[in-house]
């Protein structure tokens, strides 16, 4: 009697969020104040519409990254924009 193995499936990896860190500006400019790092993951979940824990590793890697690179000012735990160079950035990242 032969046996039959049922595979797994794995679910489908998603892949990186497409202009996460031009979205993250934006929350940032409309705000008019430093956000933390857990209300920009809940206010960019709820426009792409994700929760996940890649997600939020994502939005994570995105805001060390903006920092480290000059763009984003972090004091504390809160995240704010670095207002002289936000209209040199958006120039150099074309239109939304």
């Amino acid at each position: 009697m032969p046996v039959a193995y049922k595979t797994r499936t794995l679910p489908r990896q998603r892949g990186l969020v497409p202009n996460l860190l031009r979205s993250i500006l934006h929350v940032l400019e409309e705000a008019h104040r430093p956000m933390s790092d857990a209300e920009l993951v809940q206010v960019l979940g709820l426009q792409y519409r994700r929760s996940d824990p890649e997600f939020n590793r994502q939005v994570q890697m995105n805001l060390r990254d903006g920092v480290e690179y000059g763009i984003l000012r972090r004091q504390r735990n809160l995240f704010s924009l670095r207002s002289r160079r936000l209209g040199e950035l958006m120039a150099t990242l074309g239109p939304s």
